[in-house]
């Protein structure tokens, strides 16, 4: 997503990379959730699952809180810096409203400026998620490896 990020890349890229990030992710959450249960019996698989749930959003919330940041921090600081002189007048309205940015005309010297202030803010986020990335695949190497075909199931009457 790195290389596709910039605002004259082809959409299809983009959306590619969506795809295969939401496949991975989706992959990830099945294997972690199996992991964990594997490695409990089956009467504490509901806490497992609760704990891991937990934790899936924590992480959660901390990289929407350092991509909110880095947002924050840098989108104002290179729209200051790419927006035309007659256009640095409307920075706040332009950083604080989404129909203001759609309102200037595709190729305008001002829609061009967002565009570009959009696209370095998003390097950084895409640059911090996969510095935070590496460290979850680490984690996943010290993952027990469990063989699910010799647990036991637990077999009880149905009602």
């Amino acid at each position: 997503m790195l290389l596709f990020r910039r605002p004259e890349v082809w959409l299809g890229w983009l959306i590619l990379c969506q795809i295969l990030i939401a496949v991975a992710g989706g992959s990830f959450v099945i294997c972690e959730q199996i992991a964990a249960m594997a490695a409990v019996s089956h009467q504490h698989i509901a806490v497992v699952l609760a704990i891991e749930a937990m934790f899936t959003s924590i992480g959660a919330a901390m990289g929407q809180s350092l991509a909110a940041a880095i947002w924050t921090g840098e989108f104002p600081k290179k729209l200051a810096e790419y927006l035309p002189p007659e256009s640095r007048g409307d920075l706040k309205a332009i950083y604080g409203d989404i129909r203001v940015q759609l309102s200037y005309p595709m190729g305008s010297p001002t829609r061009m400026a967002i565009a570009r202030a959009y696209a370095d803010a998003q390097k950084l986020m895409l640059v911090a998620s996969t510095a935070v990335l590496v460290i979850g695949l680490v984690a996943i190497m010290a993952w027990r490896d469990v063989n699910v075909k010799h647990i036991k199931q637990v077999k009880g009457i149905v009602i």
